[in-house]
């Protein structure tokens, strides 16, 4: 199995342990009106627009932006999850690279307080005590007015950076998955993007 494909695995795979312990145990989070309203969701996958090329995948309950400059990595893509890597690197060992997937848990929205110490303890419990791992964690509201949670893992010996969005929903969320091996900033800004960009299909 090459390295690329060993990387996309990892990373696939620490995304499902998560949407894992956060239905057993997670939370809702949602929409801003007037304050802040909880939500979370339901399991599917889809994208939808690229800036000058919509693409669209009718089972995903959700719509976002593919930002300018980022293709979907087929190869590496599923039902359950979709990448997205910068046009030119898709067969790069290591690319920088962002996931989509849609989970479902037992909170409502209003308790997306609730799914963000579910999820922050699913994290603790990966990192453990290995050293040279940093976590940082925000909250606030996408472009749309959604409550999102943020987690950032930054692995200084390894020179990686994870950036984990949460964009809650009644009883779902949306996950969207950084995985930056350069430090790239403009990686950083298409995963804020695309997270900005994500809507709930009604």
């Amino acid at each position: 199995m090459g390295k690329g494909k060993r990387c996309f695995i990892l990373v696939w795979m620490l995304g499902i342990s998560l949407l894992l312990a956060a239905c057993q145990g997670g939370n809702g989070s949602g929409r801003a009106q007037g304050g802040s309203k909880a939500q979370s969701g339901s399991a599917a996958e889809g994208s939808r627009e690229n800036q000058g090329n919509d693409t669209a995948e009718e089972d995903f309950p959700g719509e976002y932006t593919i930002p300018e400059g980022w293709v979907k990595a087929e190869k590496y893509s599923s039902a359950e999850q979709i990448f997205y890597v910068e046009e030119g690197h898709e067969e790069d060992g290591q690319p920088d690279n962002i996931s989509i997937s849609i989970g479902t848990n037992r909170y409502s929205a209003d308790e997306h307080e609730e799914f963000r110490e579910a999820i922050l303890r699913q994290i603790m419990m990966q990192i453990g005590k290995r050293p040279g791992v940093q976590l940082y964690g925000d909250g606030t509201h996408t472009e749309q007015g959604y409550v999102v949670y943020i987690f950032t893992i930054d692995e200084e010996q390894e020179g990686i950076v994870t950036k984990q969005y949460y964009v809650v929903d009644d009883y779902r969320f949306c996950l969207i998955h950084l995985t930056n091996f350069t430090g790239s900033e403009s990686a950083n800004e298409a995963a804020k993007e695309m997270a900005d960009s994500f809507v709930w299909k009604e």
